[in-house]
């Protein structure tokens, strides 16, 4: 289950690694003064993706701090499993309620 803010933070990531392998020749050659068409238009996609992409890994943490600062109650709490889909652990020490069934200490 994701959290809030996380599909931003995938979506950014994944425009910063886009940005990482897109951007550096174009920068380069821009740079240098060699840039023709091709050269610029990925320049400006690559600049593109590193904004987009940053400003996307912001907003995710941003919302997903804020998800964590909210308090919790039992009403906006997120469902889980029941007790009765969890497996049962026959090595765990019985409960209180438990220990006087089967001849415990009470």
């Amino acid at each position: 289950m994701l959290t809030k803010g996380t599909r931003r933070l995938i979506t950014g990531g994944v425009a910063l690694v886009a940005t990482l392998f897109i951007l550096p020749t174009p920068l380069f050659e821009v740079f240098s003064g060699t840039a023709e068409g091709l050269s610029l238009a990925l320049f400006g996609l690559g600049v593109v993706l590193l904004v987009g992409g940053l400003f996307l890994v912001i907003t995710g943490l941003v919302k997903r701090s804020r998800d964590l600062r909210t308090p919790r109650s039992y009403d906006t709490r997120q469902g889980t499993t029941s007790d009765e889909d969890r497996p049962v652990d026959g090595h765990s020490m019985p409960t209180a309620g438990r220990q006087g069934q089967i001849g415990g200490v009470l």
